[in-house]
């Protein structure tokens, strides 16, 4: 009887906070609609535009397996219950890509050429990307993280040298490796990176920096991969891409956002901040199926547990 009761009020606690969050949401959206639809018409009369909205991020410039799948080779036996093959045989798949790739871009000597895409990969990493050295960076460069970009070879190099990021911490390490091409993208090299970074300089960020500190910050493991042309000049950088959440000091976060977090420091953007679910996520994708699990649970008692059946009634 107890547990039929401790269900049922707390279905209907849910069920309230499902009627708080989905009213509140409604109320958002209809007042975050009306902002933008005011901001829209503003910037059309005033011709406020904003440059990075008419930027198209680079696409791949090397297609493979979008327009021809059967350029993939796979390892057998990977199928899923006898299903198609899941895993791709790296090799196989990157020589295909490439003579296929080279068929119509015959030009492209480095193509699949991974001891010198690494190379080149490394010198980037060596100078921060081409923050010190923009000549590594071809002249439509994109820098494209989670929320930042793309911004413009200028763009991107004065953004580095305004951070000062070496100065505030001398001693970091990025950790990169695991270095890879990409085998369906044969002109991409892909590498994860695990931070370790000593706060002792000031980190000019926002109007007053953040003084040295001394802290120590792991950051989560981050994805990063550079594009390269057919002059061996980087076109696309993106980074910053968190892979485990509970990973790090950052709460989720890479890149700068991931450092001033770490550091105590907020950001005043829902896009610099750790994650944080929307109120729609938990009413509907767990508040909903918590319900139907609870009920679940009481009915599978009772049927399992003859028992017990007199305590539920």
């Amino acid at each position: 009887m107890m547990k039929f009761l401790r269900t049922c009020i707390s279905t209907v606690g849910h069920i309230s906070c499902i009627g708080v969050l989905t009213s509140t949401n409604l109320a958002i959206t209809s007042l975050e609609f009306v902002a933008r639809s005011i901001v829209r018409a503003i910037s059309a009369v005033t011709l406020a535009k904003i440059e990075q909205d008419s930027r198209t991020p680079h696409a791949e410039r090397v297609r493979t397996f979008q327009d021809h799948p059967e350029l993939v080779h796979y390892v057998p036996d990977t199928g899923i219950d006898g299903g198609p093959d899941q895993i791709v045989d790296d090799a196989k798949t990157l020589r295909a890509s490439v003579a296929h790739a080279k068929q119509t871009r015959p030009e492209f000597h480095m193509l699949g050429d991974e001891s010198k895409l690494k190379e080149l990969a490394r010198a980037l990493i060596l100078t921060e990307f081409g923050g010190t050295k923009p000549s590594l960076l071809a002249d439509d460069f994109q820098f494209l993280f989670p929320v930042v970009g793309p911004l413009t070879k200028e763009q991107f190099v004065k953004a580095f040298m305004d951070f000062e990021v070496r100065d505030a911490f001398p001693t970091s390490r990025a950790n990169f490796y695991d270095f890879s091409v990409d085998p369906l993208e044969p002109n991409r090299v892909w590498c994860t990176s695990r931070g370790l970074y000593e706060h002792l300089g000031t980190l000019k960020f926002g109007p007053g920096g953040y003084p040295a500190t001394g802290k120590k910050i792991c950051l989560p493991p981050q994805r990063f991969s550079m594009s390269f042309d057919e002059e061996g000049k980087c076109y696309k950088l993106t980074g910053g891409y968190c892979v485990d959440r509970a990973v790090g000091d950052t709460k989720g976060l890479g890149g700068m956002f991931g450092i001033i977090t770490a550091l105590g420091g907020s950001i005043p953007l829902p896009e610099g901040r750790p994650w944080k679910r929307s109120l729609m996520w938990e009413a509907l994708s767990l508040r909903v199926p918590q319900i139907v699990d609870d009920w679940k649970k009481l009915r599978a008692l009772k049927t399992s547990s003859p028992n017990e059946e007199s305590k539920l009634i």
